[in-house]
């Protein structure tokens, strides 16, 4: 756990200082906005202690190369097609948070010519070995051509960072005119939610890593505000993990958020599991 340096912060979204405690896990206290319902944690580690504990992230709890190309698979290959479908010239294709480099391969495998970004060291050397064009940095800090790309994709990203909604008006900027943005994020409050009424401890948040919580509306709002539209919210495939009982966990949950939301028309999202979107740059 890393409790030091810890700073106080403001709403990502609207700005204010209006809150009520959520939860708080590894002594870290997630709070949520009251004026627009934002989750997050406040306070929080200064941004230099929370850049170096990603030396080891993709390698935690036993994980390799292998297990996250098994965890997100099936998200990659249904994001592949989606992107496919949508634009069957093709183009240039940027991954922020790009980790070993599967999605990439999957998106080169297509025809796209697909760039990544990741600031860990150890993933960023594995798919330079692949052969992928990939860089060593996060979307802060990176220097790309502006209006360039025909898709960004952030697979679980948009959490760990300090400020999205600075990194999305980049990625907005990033983005050629008509170009897509997708994103997958969890959506943990309601699951943490039902477990504290019901006395069971648990580490969803997965903290100091996650530092936000993003349900369809705070998504939303936040896509919005970065200048971006025709905004879906949906289900998307779920992960597949290691573990057998998370594994169950994952594709049960995961299936019937698919189920509701396909029966009801795509008007209803089962509350407490990971949703992707897809946003687009004004423009063609």
């Amino acid at each position: 756990m890393v409790t030091t340096h810890l700073k106080h912060i403001n709403c990502n979204i609207c700005g204010t200082d209006n809150t009520a405690p959520v939860a708080t896990q590894n002594n870290y206290r997630f709070v949520k906005c009251l004026t627009c319902g934002l989750v997050y944690m406040d306070p929080r580690p200064e941004l230099e202690v929370l850049k170096s504990i990603y030396n080891s992230y993709h390698q935690r709890n036993g994980r390799d190369e292998y297990s996250w190309e098994v965890l997100m698979g099936d998200i990659f290959e249904s994001v592949s097609s989606l992107l496919v479908n949508k634009f069957p010239s093709r183009g240039k294709i940027l991954d922020i948070g790009c980790g070993y480099g599967h999605f990439l391969k999957i998106m080169e495998g297509h025809g796209w010519k697909a760039e990544g970004i990741d600031p860990s060291p150890n993933t960023v050397s594995y798919a330079r070995k692949e052969g992928l064009d990939v860089i060593n940095t996060t979307i802060d800090e990176a220097s790309l051509p502006e209006s360039s790309y025909k898709a960004v994709t952030m697979f679980y990203v948009l959490e760990h960072l300090t400020d999205p909604l600075n990194a999305l008006r980049k990625v907005h900027n990033l983005l050629a005119p008509g170009g897509a943005l997708i994103i997958r994020v969890p959506h943990t409050t309601p699951v943490v939610r039902l477990l504290s009424a019901l006395k069971i401890s648990n580490n969803l948040y997965d903290a100091p890593f996650h530092l936000f919580d993003f349900s369809p509306s705070s998504i939303t709002r936040l896509l919005e505000k970065s200048g971006f539209t025709s905004i879906i919210v949906m289900p998307g495939e779920p992960t597949v993990p290691h573990r057998q009982t998370e594994r169950l966990v994952s594709l049960s949950s995961g299936y019937a958020a698919k189920l509701l939301y396909n029966l009801s028309g795509g008007k209803l999202l089962l509350p407490g599991v990971s949703k992707t979107t897809i946003a687009f740059k004004p423009g063609e």
